[in-house]
């Protein structure tokens, strides 16, 4: 048995993600809404009333509060736990940062899209498990997790990203400064804004969705996938594998498996380059343009990838004959 494969009754994981999602949405809506709406207030007494600045820190305070404590207090835990580099430090200390210069539009406007990215990333997800919760339900069978090649290599991928994304972002602060004598603000804001494009929920979210979407298609034909790394081994050999059950075995049904398992991995491959080729034109672009990009366009990246990435593995569930 693989390091990657294990055990997953139906009480457990799957259902209790999906349970999750499901019963922290509502509060997720009001917690943006509340955000959108201090946003807007804030903006509109900065830019149009002349408020004195302690009532735009208020109004900013809140709009970033509402949806950035759970945020900044994971991060904080995770490195209590030893896990330092992922997403939450990144867009804390990016957001945070934005607050420490003065930018706090910026800073609220940062952590409102990463919330309505990960709000897309939980509905995506969520929508996606009810696939093995048919499996587990038709079949009585508990769902074994393997995951594919393509899944690995993002999650080994992820680890060593995001502190490479920090080192760049912390060079970017302080080479122009240091030795081209530009401005600490400029770069610091540059450097920020490298964070929030480093963000990895859309490059983490782009493989096993395509995977879901395949294995939900061939449920509704009777074609129990019982984990992704089942496709990708029958895309690479064009034998079914273990890890798959056909109800009533038919030529039809064989060819319709192979054409889920190539549809999977090919899509997964595209979000893959689509989320790093997109990261990387942002990453120039905040650097070497001459005039600051905006912090928010760059977690408007990130946000763009994810419906990106979700449009194109709904093709997954698309498979035509032939």
């Amino acid at each position: 048995m693989s390091e990657h494969k294990h055990e997953h009754t139906h009480e457990h994981d799957h259902s209790h993600n999906h349970e999750n999602f499901e019963q922290s949405k509502k509060a997720s809506i009001i917690k943006m809404l509340i955000s959108a709406l201090f946003f807007a207030a804030g903006y509109v007494a900065d830019e149009f009333l002349s408020s004195p600045q302690f009532v735009i820190l208020i109004l900013f305070g809140i709009a970033y509060i509402a949806v950035g404590f759970e945020v900044v207090k994971d991060a904080i835990e995770d490195i209590f736990e030893g896990k330092v580099f992922n997403e939450c430090l990144l867009m804390s200390v990016a957001s945070l940062g934005a607050f420490a210069i003065g930018e706090y539009s910026e800073g609220v406007a940062v952590m409102l899209l990463y919330s309505v990215g990960e709000f897309i990333h939980g509905a995506a997800i969520s929508k996606s498990k009810k696939a093995i919760r048919k499996i587990e339900s038709e079949s009585g069978k508990p769902h074994i997790h393997e995951s594919s090649e393509n899944e690995s290599f993002i999650s080994a991928f992820a680890r060593i990203y995001t502190p490479i994304v920090c080192l760049i972002a912390i060079l970017v602060i302080l080479i122009p400064p240091l030795f081209l004598s530009e401005s600490w603000r400029e770069w610091i804001y540059r450097g920020l804004s490298v964070l929030v494009i480093g963000c990895p929920c859309a490059i983490v979210i782009s493989v096993p969705l395509s995977f879901s979407c395949a294995i939900d298609a061939c449920t509704r034909k009777g074609i129990f996938v019982y984990h992704t790394n089942a496709l990708e081994k029958l895309y690479k050999s064009g034998d079914v594998s273990e890890g798959i059950f056909i109800e009533e075995k038919t030529e039809e049904k064989l060819g319709f498996v192979k054409k889920a398992a190539k549809k999977a991995v090919i899509i997964s491959r595209e979000n893959i380059a689509i989320a790093l080729s997109v990261k990387l034109v942002v990453l120039i672009l905040a650097v070497f343009l001459n005039k600051e990009l905006p912090m928010w366009l760059a977690a408007f990246s990130d946000v763009g990838i994810s419906f990106i990435a979700i449009l194109n593995s709904l093709r997954s569930l698309r498979i035509t004959r032939g």
